[in-house]
């Protein structure tokens, strides 16, 4: 246990870290943050924007430096697996943005580094952290709809994807892998047991897209607690409503209805109940980082672990086995 605040570097200065950077400096003003990018511009820019105590010209100068203790990997997830080895190799802690890898192959050279260098690792995932997921768990658990039998998550919009995202070597997947992961996560936790097999169907319909491997899909997933999953997710299907979509919870004696996003719950079964979003903190990030730098001072474990991420790395990978197979693929 330690009272003082770990100093954090986040390598890779784009959208993502500038956002982690904020609300770190909400949440402690005094957090030493550094910097690194391969464009030096930006990560003297982050520096300044929030005084952080050193911008490093080179990588190595992150992990060579004692008052560096995290490591939060914020590049494209074609260099996670590299660069977080790297990290564990010199002791540092690490934080990686999702999704952790491009593959399994990749994900198992960091569980190895992890598990040799004796650090801790996880993942950014803030739909673990969102509000709603709490409030829908507790009426699960409460009995409030029964048994829950279907659970069905409903994610589409139209996305303008350009740069690295359009790439399929730095991509390493589609639309599920980089984006689709979230609602994996949401998926499991609400289901709260572990995924067994998968079945995956896309559209069989030729069509422009600038995305790799696929843009829309459809999975169905079955649970070892006997709960039928079901994530529709795309980057293609026009919205009206901008990514605000519905999704449902099925059981013996009742239904919870939700926003996708978490903006609206309604519960109808042996009770009724009605939450809305909790707007403070509606992405779950101040949640989710708050938890990463007092479990650290604490000595504590982060969540989500790497087993955990792994299950659901497997279940993606599983996917896109089944889209070849056309079978359900056990994970």
């Amino acid at each position: 246990m330690t009272s003082k605040l770990p100093g954090i570097c986040f390598v890779g200065c784009g959208k993502i870290a500038h956002s982690h950077a904020k609300t770190l400096k909400k949440l402690y003003s005094n957090i030493p943050l550094f910097f690194y990018d391969k464009d030096k511009t930006k990560s003297l820019e982050f520096k300044s924007e929030f005084n952080g105590v050193n911008s490093f010209p080179d990588i190595q100068h992150a992990f060579d430096n004692e008052d560096v203790n995290i490591i939060f990997i914020t590049t494209p997830h074609a260099f996670h697996s590299e660069i977080a080895c790297e990290a564990a190799r010199y002791g540092k802690d690490i934080i990686i943005e999702k999704p952790i890898t491009r593959n399994l192959i990749e994900l198992k050279k960091i569980i190895t580094s992890v598990a040799k260098y004796k650090v801790r690792c996880t993942v950014a995932e803030n739909y673990l952290y969102k509000s709603f997921l709490y409030k829908i768990r507790d009426a699960i658990n409460k009995g409030y709809i029964g048994q829950p039998l279907f659970i069905e998550v409903n994610k589409y919009n139209r996305d303008t994807l350009s740069g690295w995202r359009t790439d399929p070597e730095l991509m390493g997947g589609g639309a599920l892998l980089e984006g689709g992961v979230h609602w994996i996560n949401l998926l499991v936790s609400l289901a709260d047991s572990k995924p067994l097999s998968v079945i995956a169907l896309k559209p069989e319909i030729k069509y422009d897209s600038n995305i790799p491997f696929e843009d829309s899909m459809n999975l169905m997933v079955k649970f070892e607690n006997g709960v039928c999953g079901k994530l529709f997710h795309s980057w293609r299907i026009p919205n009206r409503f901008k990514g605000i979509g519905l999704s449902k919870i099925y059981g013996t004696d009742g239904v919870i209805t939700f926003e996708s996003n978490g903006l609206y719950t309604s519960v109808y079964g042996l009770k009724k109940k009605k939450y809305f979003a909790d707007f403070t903190d509606f992405l779950g990030y101040k949640k989710m980082l708050k938890s990463f730098v007092d479990d650290y001072c604490n000595g504590k474990p982060w969540e989500p672990g790497l087993d955990r991420i792994s299950m659901e790395l497997k279940l993606v990978d599983s996917a896109y086995r089944s889209l070849k197979s056309n079978k359900f693929e056990q994970i």
